[in-house]
């Protein structure tokens, strides 16, 4: 017992240590660190189809992030948004995973293709904690109309803290001369300062994630188990890529018995949390009944598996019937 308890003030110990280390090398950290703000950029992400863009939202070096609103403006002369979910009445784009699709609510999900404007505005719920680093925000799949070039400003970029206050933000816009450029620009150079702070970066993030998992473990003793899907399946404090797992299944245990509608909920909600599960990607695709779904879930296997056989016959299909 009694080495136990030095063991547990030991651990307690060691983690004061690491954050009044981190602590003073954040204080004495230069100038240039003080003043980084966190930037939204558009990437596009690699495809097979000559006729569409995919673009990823994306959101890095923010911290404490709690919502965000975004406009876009497009020429829709050359470009048309694709539906990424044709249950709800009017066009919508698909939210990212980087505030989390459980703790998360789209305030606004609107395009307005005569204008060519796209509105997205999200935002955690209480109590689901602030969000620090990087991710995908949003994305946005675009039909090819004209010869380019393509140009998709960010003309509006908000981000919202925890305390309700602005965060400092950078944007970038997205200009392709044609169908031929489509080269991912390098975003993740480290500045010559940048090496050493990365490895403060990741003894922060190791005190984040300790504090992060006895939070969660805490939660998930008050909340119990979360039942996922349909309730065949329970999961407590799983990854996003676990529960995606788990969705994936269930939606093909409903396809195999007919329900198709059910089948396909549950493969969007594991795409939603793990937008790099193939198996979901696919599932969704032949559930889907519009062909313009259809075709963007094939498209997405095939960027993710390139040798997919059952994605490569599916839009083969596609493009003999249109």
């Amino acid at each position: 017992m009694i080495n136990k308890t030095v063991a547990c003030v030991g651990r307690k110990l060691s983690v004061t240590l690491l954050a009044l280390v981190l602590l003073a090398a954040l204080l004495y950290a230069p100038d240039s660190l003080a003043q980084t703000k966190a930037r939204i950029y558009l990437q596009l992400a690699p495809l097979q189809d000559e006729k569409q863009l995919v673009v990823n939202l994306i959101v890095t070096g923010v911290a404490d992030l709690y919502g965000a609103d975004v406009q876009l403006h497009f020429d829709p002369s050359q470009l048309q948004v694709e539906d990424a979910n044709p249950r709800l009445e009017g066009i919508q784009i698909a939210p990212g995973p980087l505030l989390a699709a459980d703790e998360r609510f789209v305030v606004t999900n609107k395009v307005d293709t005569s204008a060519g404007l796209i509105t997205f505005v999200v935002t955690l719920l209480n109590p689901a904690p602030p969000v620090d680093g990087e991710g995908v925000l949003a994305t946005v799949a675009f039909r090819i109309l004209g010869s380019g070039p393509y140009s998709i400003e960010v003309t509006r970029a908000q981000l919202v803290s925890s305390s309700l206050t602005t965060i400092p933000v950078e944007s970038e816009d997205l200009l392709l001369p044609g169908p031929s450029d489509r080269i991912v620009p390098d975003r993740h150079i480290i500045p010559q300062w940048g090496w050493w702070l990365v490895g403060i970066a990741g003894l922060l993030l190791l005190v984040i994630i300790l504090s992060v998992v006895y939070q969660r473990r805490q939660a998930a003793a008050v909340r119990g188990a979360v039942v996922v899907g349909d309730g065949s399946i329970p999961v407590v404090e799983q990854s996003a890529s676990e529960v995606a797992a788990a969705l994936t299944e269930q939606g093909r245990r409903a396809m195999q018995r007919g329900n198709l509608e059910l089948a396909h909920e549950l493969f969007s909600r594991a795409v939603e949390r793990d937008p790099a599960n193939t198996d979901a990607w696919l599932g969704k695709g032949l559930v889907a009944h519009q062909i313009s779904e259809k075709r963007i879930c094939f498209q997405r296997v095939l960027a993710l598996d390139p040798d997919n056989p059952v994605a490569q016959t599916e839009l083969q299909q596609l493009e003999r019937a249109s």
